[in-house]
This record gives C-alpha cells, structure tokens and sequence, in this order.
C-alpha cells in the first residue's frame, strides 16, 4: 500500500514570506453559531507557503501558471541532499550527480529534482533567508536533462540576481518553493510527487499542496 507524504506549509494568518511580500491574511468570514455555515477569506499573494513559480514569474509574456502543462506539476522525483551546505552557498551540478550516483538513477524528462536543505525548520528568523541556492551551472544542467521542475524547501530556489529562475523558467521548468518534509523522503529515489497549481487566470505562481507517494 502507497504511503503519502506530504510536502506542504499550512496557510494562516502571519504565516513567514518572502521579503517585500504581504503577510497572508486566513480571516474567518462566517460562522456555524452565527450563520449556520463555516467560512473563510484568503488574502495572500501568489506566493505564500508552498508555492509553485510559473514561467511568467520573471518572463514577460511567458506562460502563466494557468497555461502551464499539467504533466509539469508531477514527476519521478530525486531529492538532493544539500544540508551540509554553508549560508547562501551555491548548489552546484556535481551535487545533484553525486544524488544519482548513490541512487543509481539518471534524471530526466518526467523528472522533478527536490534540494533539502533543511532551513523549513528556520523559517521566519533571519536564517532562513540564507539557505542555499541553486546556481546557473546546474540550472543550465538541469535544462539540458530536460527535468519537468524543481523544487527546495526554502523561501526560494536561489538568492539575487536569481540565475536559477532566470534559466529555468524561460525553458519551462515550474519551481516549487517553501517545501517541507522533505527529510522524510530524502533517503529514496524515483517516488511520485504532484502539486498542481490552482488554475490562477495569468497568475504568477499559485499556493499548492505537495504530496510525495511512497510505493
């Protein structure tokens, strides 16, 4: 029997976000007791918890998320292992080589490549904001393997002047961001992830919920 993971930030009020983004608001808008129905409403950017980047996101007039092939938001997946790495420290191609060789897997189209790093668990200190990134050596490495997306289970897939969006987005490789769990998955190769996006009219990006499936 499958075993699912799920790798995925709750939303709430005050929840942590990436710098110059608005704090997301969860604001209950009715009530059992006072309206016979529960419900609430959402103000939050794109971008909030774990997410996933659209083309659109640095490319003007690329596709937005709701243009996006499904068959991007699910893959055979590969996390690499990048913990010991230092504050802001690039992730290079030969980390994600060493992951297939201790694997013995080759990834490739249908693939989607998870970095743990392991700075979920700082999130909303000063930390956070200075996990790994990922660098345009392996993001040009990636693009040449063709990989259906990324992901990383920090605030964003690299640190400014962003060569990782700037090189996987124009090929049409979606980034997952804010992951988590990610620890729990990390010592397996070749499991399912899907997280698709809501269908966001000339969205950016969209909240999702990540979920890995162990066989």
């Amino acid at each position: 029997m499958a075993k699912i993971i799920d790798l995925s930030m709750p939303l709430y009020t005050g929840l942590p976000v990436f710098e110059g983004y608005p704090v997301p608001v969860v604001h209950e808008w009715t009530s059992i007791d006072r309206d016979g129905y529960y419900s609430n409403i959402l103000i939050l950017v794109e971008h909030t918890g774990t997410h996933v980047d659209s083309p659109a996101h640095f490319i003007k007039g690329a596709p937005s998320i709701d243009e996006v092939s499904l068959e991007r938001f699910m893959g055979k997946a590969l996390v690499v292992d990048v913990s010991k790495l230092g504050e802001k420290e690039e992730i290079k191609t030969e980390h994600i080589i060493e992951a297939e060789q201790r694997f013995n897997v080759r990834v490739g189209r249908g693939w989607i490549v998870l970095f743990y790093t392991g700075y979920d668990r700082f999130i909303g200190s000063e930390k956070w904001f200075k996990h790994p990134g990922l660098g345009e050596e392996a993001s040009r490495f990636l693009v040449e393997r063709g990989v259906n997306a990324v992901g990383i289970d920090a605030p964003s897939i690299d640190h400014e002047p962003f060569p990782a969006h700037k090189t996987l987005l124009p090929n049409n490789i979606v980034i997952y961001e804010n992951l988590t769990n990610l620890d729990k998955v990390k010592d397996v190769a070749g499991f399912m992830v899907y997280g698709f996006p809501l269908k966001i009219k000339k969205g950016s990006a969209s909240p999702v919920r990540v979920i890995a499936v162990l066989e």
